[in-house]
């Protein structure tokens, strides 16, 4: 069975709108035990405008339970998070209330996926504001907040950043759509995708502490290196603070037509 690290789980329990008890974040882990994911980048939200200090810290302190929890299992957890791109993440950062993932250069962050990445004002001054901290983006299920199908010119500029693009597993099984699994699946076409994660919130349902069924899925699709490089050695070099690698075409199995678990059936398109 192949080894797996999740880069983007809210496996932490009672802290934001993911695990909601400490029951369900055990079944989650013993969920993602059984599938082979070795370790795990809690990564609560951090929203602007509705934390302090004193919540902050109440984070910090869930995230090393969930680590004595997660032992148990022989689950490793990293600590990360999750920073929302408001109008008021600028405050957070220069106040501190934030982590990147594993304390490295790398922070994850996202917009608002209800909103298509063109209604959103200065999106790219707040990418720059990451950067000029000496931070390196890495954009949380970047497929989602293309509603209309991708925008080539903005993510051929976030590529050409260095900005590092995380996509869901469950967008690549047609959970939110067609488009933003149209999306995901071009991104992986064009080489670009970096990572893929569960984006867990809950013990059961869609968005779970899985990874090997979309493993497969990809294994079948690209090839068994760019799934490694996806699920496995990207994280790796994230949590260690090395350069994310790009995939690499070389690598890239033989095209052929895509197929993907949908809903627990398979279909094409």
């Amino acid at each position: 069975m192949p080894n797996y690290i999740d880069m983007h789980s809210h496996v932490a329990w009672g802290i934001d709108d993911g695990m909601p008890n400490l029951e369900d974040a055990n079944t989650s882990l013993m969920k993602a035990q059984k599938d082979g994911i070795v370790a795990i980048c809690s990564t609560p939200h951090f929203v602007g405008g509705q934390l302090d200090e004193q919540s902050v810290a109440a984070i910090f302190e869930r995230q090393k339970q969930l680590a004595s929890l997660a032992a148990k299992y022989d689950i490793k957890i990293y600590a990360g998070g999750e920073m929302f791109m408001n109008e008021s993440f600028v405050d957070m950062l220069d106040r501190g209330w934030y982590q990147t993932l594993n304390g490295t250069c790398y922070l994850l962050c996202e917009f608002d996926v209800t909103r298509d990445i063109h209604t959103i004002s200065s999106f790219n001054d707040r990418l720059y504001e990451i950067e000029v901290r000496n931070m390196i983006p890495v954009i949380a299920h970047v497929e989602r907040y293309f509603h209309q199908g991708l925008d080539m010119e903005i993510i051929e500029d976030w590529h050409n950043k260095g900005y590092i693009f995380q996509i869901n597993r469950t967008s690549l099984q047609g959970l939110h759509g067609s488009t933003i699994q149209n999306n995901a699946r071009q991104l992986l076409d064009l080489g670009y995708a970096h990572l893929i994660c569960t984006d867990t919130h809950r013990a059961s349902g869609h968005r779970v502490e899985i990874l090997s069924d979309i493993y497969e899925d990809i294994t079948d699709q690209y090839g068994e290196e760019w799934a490694e490089e996806l699920f496995y050695k990207n994280p790796l070099r994230i949590l260690l603070n090395k350069k994310v690698k790009n995939l690499d075409p070389q690598l890239k199995k033989e095209e052929k037509k895509p197929i993907f678990r949908s809903k627990g059936s398979w279909f094409r398109n």
